[in-house]
């Protein structure tokens, strides 16, 4: 399967069921009166966090993925099916964004989200008998469900990452390292996808997950090269390890990740310096480089020389920082149906009048225009809770148009 760590599509939750108009008309029950049951609500897509899936391959072609909607309620009270969920798993590390910004971190195995919530069902009209009004003949439509356009963005999880500039020998070092079989060239840029592999040992108590991340470039926090997809993958690693190649410029190259970093606010994150490569060097340029880089392991992923000490001192750091801290996963109250504020605004536009308000917008919505009754309904419900007043005050008069929604009609 193809790596993708980025996809775009549309997500939208079921439409909820009508309402049913209907009256009982058993034998022996001459009044039975309207038994009109309730549409069922919309079904919900749902996004789950999984370890079992690496990459977000399944939906970088997708357009659309929306959930069943709400079945229609019936006659003798009987309520409309639910729709289905639409459940979609994600690599663990996804990042769920709207048009707004963060959704949500799915940094946790099992983690969960819904992002598009499906509508609610209309009542029928036996939900609207009452001792003045005992026949009814109107329903309420269902509710559309949520829609909104998203970005999935993948954020590789692990322990370590390997960061050096192009052709440093970090892929050649993750399959030292562990079991993990990455492409290996002499040539730049041969890992154009971050490579995940477990240092599992039997002398390690605490196995830990090592990234060979793409070759960074100076430039990277700009755009450059790889830029931000190299970024974003780092950014999730709990210990950099900085992988130079002892044989060509290994003091430019430190520079230059050093100022990337810097750049991508990853200047804080815990480091080790590798310089790789030592095989190609003599004696005195080992002693040269003990003295310009203290602290520094050196090393060969090729022949293997000082890996072993190196992987000790990795897994002793990872082990001192502990347990991983989850990202807590940010939750945002969304509507598509509904607007931001609660109480009633009424604007002018383009001769006409705009209506806007959470529950004058749901009524509208779930009135059957089709039906005489349920109109009048509207109509009563807009002069109870005031909004024929507010509308007066504001200068309406009889046959001026008002917007509700996407509801147009004239005023009276």
């Amino acid at each position: 399967m193809q790596f993708v760590d980025e996809a775009r599509f549309t997500v939208r939750g079921g439409r909820g069921g009508d309402g049913s108009v209907s009256f009982n008309r058993e034998k022996y029950k001459p009044r039975g009166g309207p038994d009109g049951g309730r549409g069922g609500d919309g079904g919900s897509v749902v996004l789950h966090a999984t370890e079992d899936l690496t990459t977000l391959e399944p939906y970088a072609r997708r357009q659309v993925i929306k959930a069943d909607r709400g079945r229609h309620g019936s006659g003798n009270n009987r309520a409309g099916e639910r729709g289905g969920d639409t459940h979609l798993d994600v690599p663990v590390g996804t990042q769920v964004f709207d048009e707004h910004g963060l959704l949500a971190d799915l940094s946790e195995p099992g983690a969960s989200f819904v992002v598009a919530q499906g509508g609610e069902g209309g009542r029928g009209n036996g939900s609207f008998a009452t001792s003045t009004r005992q026949a009814p003949a109107f329903r309420e439509r269902g509710l559309p469900g949520e829609e909104r356009e998203l970005l999935l963005e993948l954020k590789v999880l692990s322990d370590v990452g390997l960061v050096g500039l192009p052709n440093a020998g970090k892929s050649s070092l993750l399959r030292t390292l562990s079991a993990a079989r990455p492409r290996v060239g002499d040539y730049p840029f041969t890992t154009l996808t971050p490579q995940l592999g477990v240092v599992d040992e039997k002398t390690h108590k605490n196995p830990f997950v090592v990234a060979d991340i793409p070759g960074l470039i100076s430039g990277a926090s700009e755009g450059r090269g790889l830029g931000n997809r190299f970024l974003r993958h780092v950014a999730r690693a709990r210990l950099l390890a900085l992988v130079l190649d002892a044989s060509e410029d290994p003091e430019g190259a430190q520079g230059t990740l050093l100022a990337e970093l810097h750049a991508a606010g990853l200047s804080e994150r815990p480091t080790v310096t590798a310089l790789n490569k030592i095989d190609l060097l003599d004696e005195e340029l080992r002693a040269y480089l003990r003295d310009a880089f203290p602290g520094a392991y050196l090393i060969s992923a090729a022949s293997g020389e000082g890996v072993g000490v190196f992987r000790d001192h990795v897994e002793g750091m990872v082990r001192r920082l502990g347990e991983r801290a989850a990202m807590p996963a940010t939750e945002r109250e969304h509507r598509v149906y509904r607007p931001t504020w609660k109480g009633l605004q009424i604007g002018r536009e383009n001769g006409g009048f705009v209506v806007a308000g959470e529950e004058v917008e749901r009524l509208a919505l779930k009135t059957d225009w089709d039906n005489p009754e349920g109109i009048e309904r509207f109509q009563r419900e807009l002069e109870k809770s005031g909004v024929v007043g507010a509308l007066r005050r504001a200068g309406a008069e009889e046959g001026d148009e008002v917007r509700i929604g996407g509801t147009v009609f004239d005023f009276r």
